[in-house]
């Protein structure tokens, strides 16, 4: 054998051990295998996790939404990025490149939530701005993993904080933040036995800015009844088994809504439903005539049990839905 063939035959080896090495990494190791836009570590979520969003940090504040709502006037900030940088200093626009909030079963309550925060950010430093700069902050070893709890004694509960590797920061109630750390170190994926989650999971449109999943124990907090279109009665709302939410923020605002029904009549009246507000936003369009570019933004469609609904807003329909701020005394406007 010459020595040109062995070379190409040794480097044939090499890559052939590397690429058996990833896919054993990847069906060996769950915990690294990640599903749809759920990122390796969230498996370590516990098992009875319902709800599951994110957000591309990037791309939502690079978006003309932010720069429109977000970044001059502060009303779009998402309540995750301000207890962020209220726990541990991060600018979430600048330092995170995606978050991810996770919900428990109605048990738990508000308490029972978890951020997952992957970015590019230096863990000695914000680990000393934790422990120095946060009021009443303690700190323990579990697993291995040293997590900040902030809170202890409070009626709610307390709230804890932990670094999973050096790009991913939890956050969440003392004992979902333990339960997650402890899945991580030994390994464990137990949100791969959510079968229905992961399910919702994979349907998630790829690349989406934002995205929410949540299953039937969630939804079942939803109100089933609302005021009729037109203010007089109500209308019952069928019950939802699931829902998957995906958005888009450029070039205009896109939202994509699937429920899942009980059964394919359930499915219908829910779309009677929607349809009924869409066509009374219509019928009021002589007084507000943007209202008749926002009901023909909104589409609602049924495919057996699931309903769809599409929303397509242009910003400057957004801009024209704002209300009308009065003009201060003395303004170039009165003069």
């Amino acid at each position: 054998m010459t020595r040109s063939r062995l070379v190409v035959i040794s480097s044939l080896a090499v890559v052939g051990l590397g690429v058996a090495g990833a896919l054993g990494a990847l069906y060996l190791d769950p915990a690294r295998a990640a599903v749809g836009p759920l990122p390796p570590e969230g498996l370590a979520l516990p098992a009875d996790t319902r709800f599951v969003m994110g957000f591309d940090v990037h791309r939502f504040v690079a978006s003309p939404f932010y720069a429109r709502f977000g970044k001059g006037q502060g009303q779009s900030r998402p309540p995750a990025f301000t207890e962020l940088e209220e726990k541990t200093g991060l600018n979430p626009e600048r330092d995170v490149d995606r978050i991810v909030v996770a919900g428990r079963a109605a048990t738990k309550g508000q308490e029972g939530g978890l951020l997952i925060v992957s970015g590019r950010f230096d863990r000695t430093k914000l680990s000393r701005a934790i422990e120095t700069e946060t009021k009443g902050v303690t700190s323990k070893n579990h697993e291995g993993t040293t997590i900040y709890l902030f809170r202890e004694g409070a009626a709610s509960g307390a709230r804890a904080a932990a670094f999973l590797d050096d790009d991913t920061l939890i956050l969440g109630s003392a004992e979902s933040v333990e339960a997650t750390v402890t899945n991580h170190a030994r390994g464990e994926a137990p949100l791969r036995s959510n079968a229905g989650l992961m399910a919702l999971l994979e349907t998630v449109k790829p690349g989406a800015t934002f995205w929410a999943v949540g299953d039937q124990s969630v939804l079942s907090r939803l109100p089933l009844r609302i005021p009729a279109p037109g203010g007089e009665g109500a209308v019952s709302i069928p019950p939802l088994k699931s829902v998957v939410v995906t958005g888009e923020l450029d070039p205009l605002v896109a939202l994509e809504m699937t429920g899942e029904a009980s059964d394919a009549k359930a499915a219908q009246n829910l779309a009677d439903v929607v349809r009924g507000f869409v066509a009374l936003a219509s019928l009021q369009a002589s007084q507000r005539p943007e209202l008749k570019e926002l009901a023909s933004a909104v589409s609602v469609t049924t495919e057996a049990t699931r309903v769809h609904v599409n929303l397509r807003l242009p910003y400057e329909l957004l801009d024209s839905l704002q209300p009308r701020r009065p003009v201060a005394e003395g303004s170039p406007a009165l003069r």
